[in-house]
């Protein structure tokens, strides 16, 4: 900073209330890892220069931006900067996104997290769901040995909708037969591989979908006895092994069991249950945000980890296509 810029800030600093004097000098003493994060985007765009918006390769310098570089492609004349094309790009007080992030690491409701980091309701909900599009990008792509599949049901929300012309509200104590339920299918095999699938209809063709090509070379595919499994098998002539839990079978040849899962189903429910209802429409993101505990529970992440798989996994997934 220039001798003048740094003058115009010491006679802007007088001008501070107390509250906000309190928090510069935390900041200033206690300096957190965001410029870190910065860095390492600036270096990963650096290294793989490619354009966000048409893949071209061969984009150049042109200037810079809040203090970040700025290139330009050569092939569609746009410009981008290295937080183009990942979930942080146009958010605003960037001061602020890891302390979101550790309340989100802690599983705060939105009205929580926007009364601790002093941000509006409104900016909580686009903050908290622009973190979670990182959910797309931990889903296992394959799964092998023996594969356990198992539904749950969760209650089917509208929460935070303004227009319910599609049914009629429900009155607290009414009849529980009109209530509807989603169901959501799991997929997990013995090396802690997941992926879940929200499902409004559970039919044969939405299960070829989802979990035909997961499914590797020789797998073993250990389910209910629902129908579905049983076409799903052979018509493709998978190795199935149905476990009659009506029947009060537990488990199969002394390896063969749906446990698994249906402890994850379990932790799922609890977890979920402090938010007091989720919207079926983004029912998938806090399946995911839940997956990334699962998959973090025994590596002891921290909160940088969080952020960095929110803002480079996009990225680093447009990279491999390209």
């Amino acid at each position: 900073m220039k001798s003048t810029g740094f003058a115009k800030l010491k006679r802007q600093l007088t001008e501070l209330l107390p509250r906000q004097r309190h928090e510069l000098l935390i900041l200033l003493q206690q300096p957190d890892s965001f410029p870190e994060l910065i860095a390492r985007l600036e270096e990963l765009t650096a290294s793989h220069p490619t354009c966000p918006h048409c893949r071209d390769g061969a984009p150049y310098k042109w200037g810079s931006m809040n203090g970040r570089q700025r290139y330009r492609c050569r092939a569609c004349k746009k410009t981008f900067t290295s937080l183009t094309g990942t979930p942080l790009a146009g958010l605003r007080m960037a001061e602020r996104w890891l302390e979101y992030a550790e309340q989100m690491m802690e599983s705060t409701t939105l009205r929580k997290a926007a009364k601790k980091c002093q941000i509006n309701l409104g900016t909580s909900f686009r903050w908290r769901h622009r973190f979670l599009q990182l959910v797309d990008y931990t889903k296992s792509s394959e799964l092998g040995g023996i594969v356990e599949a198992d539904e749950t049901f969760i209650r089917e929300s509208f929460k935070g909708k303004r227009d319910l012309s599609k049914r009629k509200p429900r009155r607290r104590g009414s009849d529980k037969k009109n209530i509807k339920w989603v169901k959501v299918m799991v997929l997990r095999d013995r090396n802690h591989n997941e992926a879940d699938f929200v499902m409004k209809r559970f039919t044969l063709r939405k299960l070829e979908r989802c979990l035909l090509p997961r499914l590797r070379s020789g797998a073993v595919l250990c389910s209910d006895g629902h129908l579905n499994y049983e076409a799903l098998a052979a018509k493709h002539h998978l190795l199935h092994k149905p476990v009659n839990s009506s029947a009060g079978q537990r488990v199969r040849e002394d390896i063969f069991h749906i446990q698994g899962v249906n402890a994850y189903h379990s932790r799922l429910k609890q977890w979920i249950m402090r938010f007091h209802g989720v919207a079926t429409k983004y029912l998938h993101r806090y399946l995911g945000w839940f997956r990334w505990f699962e998959h973090t529970r025994k590596a002891d992440a921290q909160t940088i980890d969080f952020i960095w798989q929110c803002a480079v996994q996009p990225r680093f997934q447009q990279l491999k296509r390209t």
